[in-house]
């Protein structure tokens, strides 16, 4: 596989995190982001990135005039999140500030929420603005908030109007996104080999063991070439132990948060599985034992347990991975409380 400079492998990692990567340039972008940009754009450097897409997983990004977009990964779309990214792609595609009628690009968050709570009636405009916020501030980064200096809640409803800045390449990516999605819908390549098909798990999932059936045999053979594979990256590292391997995320943050120290206990206490439902309740005790004196959030904590590869939620039920053994919580007695 051909070497990838940092500006390429920027663009890999974009892709890999976001799903999305356009090619504008703003003048409010750092020189990284402009070089990665243009070795986009350079017929060698689309090679280069078109390549390792196509080694680790058997498929490239659909492309766009100058834009990418990769929907496989720890991210992949539930039905409900598939509902709400439709309707909200509509309801912004049909506002001026989408079609760049106004200069701002500035919409109000409360008519796309309602507009969006129409095609999806068993969610809370609560749950929506959640949804919208993972998908497209967080995620695809095609809204960003912005809330008006001169805001103030009003008597008679004590709530800030929030608003969103429209991207430039709002109407361009929506187009990527619907085929995309279609393309999802098929079956996948048949040239797709058993070896791409353990990146792909490994990608969604970052760990993996016995109970991914023939996957694991693939990847206890073959680990060595699965490993080299992500190695051109220089972000990603194979772990693999007797009944468990994790794809390590180099660049992670420190693992430091409450939440973590939280998600660590609660993924070894899970046992042979948990119910969904019952997980805030063991997310709560076992937070009030550790910090009896803080909150910590309840979706934070899940978000741990999934980003981490500590547990998967299986049929309804949460359970712990091999790699929740890996780790062990000890704190001192002047961190208990904090």
């Amino acid at each position: 596989m051909a070497k990838l400079t940092r500006a390429e492998r920027a663009v890999i990692e974009q892709l890999l995190a976001h799903g999305v990567f356009t090619g504008t340039k703003t003048e409010e972008m750092k020189a990284g982001a402009i070089a990665a940009r243009d070795a986009y754009q350079r017929p060698e450097g689309q090679r280069r990135i078109n390549g390792w897409f196509k080694q680790v997983f058997g498929r490239t990004p659909l492309s766009f005039q100058d834009n990418w977009v990769w929907l496989m990964g720890s991210d992949q779309l539930s039905s409900t999140e598939i509902t709400v990214l439709l309707a909200t792609l509509k309801a912004v595609i049909n506002t001026p500030a989408a079609q760049g009628v106004e200069a701002d690009r500035v919409i109000e968050a409360r008519p796309v929420i309602a507009s969006v709570q129409t095609a999806a009636p068993g969610l809370s405009d609560k749950q929506v603005g959640k949804l919208i916020d993972e998908l497209f501030v967080q995620r695809f980064q095609l809204l960003t908030p912005d809330n008006p200096v001169d805001a103030e809640p009003t008597a008679a409803s004590q709530v800030v109007d929030e608003y969103w800045d429209v991207s430039v390449d709002f109407v361009a990516v929506a187009q990527l996104l619907v085929q995309a999605m279609k393309a999802s819908l098929q079956a996948p390549p048949a040239t797709v080999t058993a070896q791409q098909q353990v990146n792909a798990y490994l990608l969604k999932h970052r760990v993996m063991d016995s109970s991914a059936g023939p996957l694991w045999t693939t990847l206890q053979q073959l680990k060595s070439q699965i490993s080299a594979a992500w190695q051109p990256l220089q972000r990603f590292y194979l772990e693999v132990g007797d009944d468990y391997a994790a794809l390590l995320d180099a660049d992670r943050r420190e693992l430091t948060s409450r939440q973590y120290f939280v998600a660590l206990p609660v993924a070894r206490s899970l046992a042979s599985g948990l119910p969904d439902a019952a997980l805030g309740t063991r997310i709560r005790q076992l937070a009030r034992q550790l910090y009896p004196q803080a909150n910590v959030n309840q979706s934070l904590v899940k978000d741990e347990l999934r980003l981490n590869g500590l547990a998967t939620l299986e049929h309804g039920s949460w359970v712990a991975t091999p790699l929740a053994k890996r780790f062990a919580i000890t704190l001192e007695d002047d961190d208990v409380g904090e």
